[in-house]
């Protein structure tokens, strides 16, 4: 059994997926993007990278990944996916990053912005 298009939807799910792995930079310059390597498990064969949930602020920020499930049929593997965060500080100074690795877990990535 495999989806039609007219069930298709059926087939699409989305769920958040915790973080094992968070490859950065220590510092960076003001305005210039930091590409930070975030890698975390999916459910299945099915899963890929959709987006990253920012909360907090600015100088503080709490990333979540969420994954995308698509089709019927998905086979048992559990991928890691690795995907690209990029983030451009505004402004000189401290930041820290938490990535989200559990219920109440983090990994954090602390950077020094300068001009």
């Amino acid at each position: 059994v495999s989806c039609s298009d007219d069930d298709s939807e059926e087939c699409i799910g989305y769920r958040p997926e915790n973080v094992t792995e968070v490859n950065s930079p220590t510092s960076g310059r003001i305005n210039e993007s930091i590409e930070i390597e975030v890698k975390f498990p999916v459910y299945n064969g099915c899963g890929n990278f959709e987006k990253f949930i920012e909360s907090g602020s600015e100088q503080s920020k709490i990333i979540e990944v969420q994954a995308k499930y698509e089709g019927c049929i998905c086979t048992d593997n559990i991928p890691i996916i690795t995907a690209i965060y990029e983030f451009t500080p505004s402004t000189i100074g401290d930041y820290e990053l938490k990535f989200k690795s559990g219920e109440t877990d983090y990994i954090t990535v602390n950077l020094t912005i300068t001009n």
